[in-house]
């Protein structure tokens, strides 16, 4: 399918539906297309987010070290908050990726072990 196949569709639809949500709460948001290592820029009074996004119908995948490096790097650069913004079980949670653990060249992404350490979207924008 390539790089607009099914997949790279669900991803860019779900950074859509994060971006509406965000901007409804007031936030000022940029969308980043391409692997920056940043799908989304948020921020609004001082608060800055970064955000890499995922979407799955698993309950479980891997996210490769080189992305959330440059998730990390690019935080850290421009003052960002970082967090992984994933759809999971139909759910949005948003995970601290320092909390993250190594799988090998991956951080591995299971939803009943992130669940107890992500963020709900209204613990995310509360806790600004």
């Amino acid at each position: 399918m390539g790089r607009y196949g099914s997949k790279y569709r669900k991803g860019a639809k779900f950074e859509w539906e994060l971006k509406r949500m965000l901007e409804k709460e007031g936030f000022a948001v940029i969308r980043s297309a391409g692997s920056h290592g940043v799908d989304l820029i948020a921020g609004k009074k001082g608060d800055i987010y970064a955000f890499e996004c995922k979407s799955t119908s698993r309950e479980s995948f891997y996210i490769s070290k080189e992305n959330i490096l440059k998730l990390l790097l690019f935080s850290e650069t421009f003052g960002a908050k970082p967090y992984i913004a994933v759809k999971i079980k139909e759910k949005i949670l948003f995970i601290d990726p320092y909390l993250l653990k190594v799988e090998g060249k991956s951080y591995l992404v299971d939803y009943y072990k992130i669940s107890p350490i992500a963020l709900s979207f209204n613990e995310l924008i509360e806790k600004r």
